[in-house]
């Protein structure tokens, strides 16, 4: 059995114990199947009147923590607490401290909106006015550094104390969000993105597949530049119905980095292109923690 501090300063009495038998259970001190002592005895070790205990222990057991067993007593719950887990431990755990201190709902409230909206200064988010071309940053800078990088649009300023901003787009961020701090990378140059691409001598198809309409808007643009005309060319988003139809008589498939997570098992296996330099990749890693 846990030890029971009781302060006749502090909040009601009930909800002191309440909080610790809480806390005991939360904490693991106070196991499934852990047997309580009986109202009579646990007033009379604790100074306070049946009651108080009585109506802790029908509050608890209501709650799902406590069970009432008919001729044996009062027993935690068995894995009620385990069956909680996570996140929500640690929540009820501070609630239930929180409490214990005096402190009410609206405080707690005002506690937790604070510590949401700080601004961790190793946070940093890719941003562009394309939501779909942020998520195929983002997902090109996981694979250079392993670990996974939050994307945003221009809808809402991002919670971030760096934004990662391609230098096209860095003076709009900019005009939007002054304050913001910024770290600009390259796309990749024409040169780049087209590098190995020959018109054969020969009509074929070439499909690309992408959810970003930039980069739909950047393939339309560059094959009919080198030459590849337009019924020749199949744009697909794979956010539409039967996206992936066609593609089979296809002589090249491309797709981006997501969209090519998108493919079937059965169906054809796309060309993967990047769209960041990668001297970019390389300076980005000095701004994300290992």
């Amino acid at each position: 059995m846990i030890r029971i501090w009781l302060s006749r300063e502090g909040p009601p009495i009930r909800e002191q114990l309440s909080a610790q038998l809480l806390l005991g259970i939360l904490s693991g001190q106070l196991a499934g199947g852990a047997r309580l002592p009986s109202v009579r005895e646990f007033a009379r070790r604790l100074k306070i009147h049946r009651n108080t205990v009585s109506a802790v222990y029908q509050d608890l057991e209501e709650r799902g923590w406590l069970e009432m067993r008919a001729g044996s007593g009062v027993f935690v719950a068995s894995g009620r607490a385990e069956r909680l887990g996570g996140v929500d431990s640690f929540v009820r755990l501070w609630v239930e401290q929180a409490r214990l201190q005096g402190y009410g709902p609206e405080e707690l409230r005002a506690a937790l909106d604070r510590i949401t909206d700080s601004r961790d200064l190793h946070e940093r988010v890719v941003v562009d006015p394309d939501p779909e071309l942020a998520r195929i940053i983002a997902a090109e800078l996981e694979e250079a550094i392993g670990e996974a990088v939050p994307f945003s649009g221009l809808d809402e300023r991002p919670r971030a104390a760096l934004l990662l901003v391609s230098e096209g787009n860095a003076g709009a961020v900019a005009a939007r969000w002054p304050d913001a701090r910024l770290k600009r990378f390259h796309l990749k140059s024409v040169p780049e993105l087209v590098a190995g691409i020959q018109r054969p001598p020969f009509p074929v198809l070439i499909g690309l597949v992408s959810r970003s309409p930039s980069i739909l808007q950047w393939a339309r643009t560059l094959l009919s530049a080198l030459g590849f005309p337009p019924d020749q060319v199949l744009l697909r988003n794979p956010e539409e119905a039967d996206w992936h139809e066609g593609l089979r008589a296809c002589a090249i498939v491309a797709a981006d980095v997501v969209a090519a997570r998108a493919f079937p098992a059965d169906g054809p296996r796309p060309r993967v292109f990047r769209v960041v330099a990668q001297d970019s990749l390389e300076a980005l890693r000095g701004v994300v923690p290992d």
